[in-house]
């Protein structure tokens, strides 16, 4: 709703509440204010909406490291644990524990490099293809009602805001700590 008056001091008034209202936002906080920190309701969004949607694959027995492994798995041909750990932004410990996992469960099959006997390169099984496309649907449609949640015009602006702050936290990566 927009403001208006013939009374130039209320208008400079209601000028200077809404600019400290937006202050809280978009300039840099002088106090950390959880409700008001950004990344903070990312990383607590991010855990609530993961387990959500874990529901949905738990059903088939596997856990969320598991299924995130499967689902890039599943787009590409084969790839080698190290490259898991970048495409899931998982540890090495965790993917390590997950493919032991999915190894046990015969969704996987292990091949050793021709060039470097250290790289194993990790490709789906029958078993794990067919588990894949038994739960992609299913997620799939779990989206799609996660998708209404946001709106038509709500949800691709906030996927495209997530994809920048996830490129801008990629190059972060590659930039030394200001505690190292």
């Amino acid at each position: 709703m927009l403001y208006y008056t013939n009374n130039i001091f209320e208008t400079a008034l209601y000028l200077k509440s809404i600019t400290l209202i937006l202050s809280n936002y978009y300039y840099p906080m002088t106090q950390l204010n959880l409700e008001n920190f950004l990344p903070y309701h990312l990383v607590v969004t991010a855990d609530l909406i993961s387990h959500a949607l874990a529901k949905v694959y738990a059903q088939h027995n596997i856990t969320i490291s598991e299924w995130r492994i499967l689902a890039h798995l599943a787009t590409h041909e084969s790839l080698t644990p190290g490259e898991l750990g970048r495409l899931t932004n998982m540890e090495k410990a965790r993917v390590s524990r997950a493919l032991i996992l999915m190894d046990s469960k015969a969704l996987i099959t292990r091949t050793g490099d021709s060039f470097d006997k250290r790289i194993a390169h990790i490709k789906l099984t029958e078993t794990g293809k067919n588990l894949y496309a038994l739960i992609e649907p299913e997620v799939i449609t779990w989206n799609q009602q996660f998708h209404h949640v946001l709106g038509k015009e709500g949800y691709p602006r906030l996927l495209a805001g997530l994809k920048q702050l996830e490129q801008w936290g990629q190059e972060q990566r590659h930039q030394p700590a200001f505690y190292d």
